[in-house]
């Protein structure tokens, strides 16, 4: 009865957006280590010294690399929303719908609605290699059979990324944690510059 029980909550954990068929992931199309593009994030403003401090803490860098003020406000104020599948608002939300508040606030960018529309928007040069990832870069999730990507979340630093998911709500993640490892996909970077 847990197994079951586990197997259904780890399906909901992942599963973002409403269910729609996309055209077929192409993994012959990914790009192997990491885009040409090195990064076309912008920083709009300064962070405060105190979101420096918690940030930097959280993520397990310098309060020097804390740069971006956009997407770090952001972050701190939906941190600790609860997950809700096909959610849009603090009251409850999924990963696709905090990424599509998050782009459009942070980085002035309209991002379609499920987490599998998103992977496969032209908007996006996508790579497989983790190493070569860069704050501002979408990651993305498989954890079930019904699409090729069920979760995603934005990179930040130090193998961190935000997202939405069902045990921690809208929380910061570690690439490296043996559950985020075993269903990764891949990565997607904007292919042009947001606009300031």
């Amino acid at each position: 009865m847990r197994l079951i029980a586990f197997l259904f909550i780890s399906s909901l954990l992942i599963s973002c957006g409403s269910k729609k068929n996309t055209s077929i992931y192409n993994d012959e199309s990914i790009n192997p280590e990491s885009p040409e593009n090195t990064s076309n994030y912008v920083v709009y403003e300064p962070v405060r010294e105190e979101d420096k401090v918690y940030f930097a803490n959280k993520l397990g860098v310098n309060k020097s690399e804390i740069l971006n003020g956009k997407l770090y406000s952001f972050i701190k104020e939906w941190e600790g929303t609860r997950y809700v599948y096909g959610g849009e608002t603090k009251a409850g939300i999924d990963c696709s719908a905090l990424m599509q508040h998050l782009f459009k606030r942070v980085y002035n960018c309209v991002l379609p609605r499920t987490a599998e529309e998103m992977g496969l928007n032209e908007k996006f040069d996508l790579f497989k290699s983790t190493k070569h990832l860069q704050e501002g870069d979408l990651v993305f999730f498989r954890i079930n059979n019904d699409r090729m990507i069920t979760h995603v979340g934005i990179y930040l630093k130090n193998n961190k990324f935000f997202n939405a998911n069902l045990s921690g709500g809208a929380s910061i993640s570690d690439l490296k944690n043996s559950y985020w490892k075993k269903f990764y996909v891949v990565s997607g970077r904007l292919k042009t510059p947001a606009s300031k």
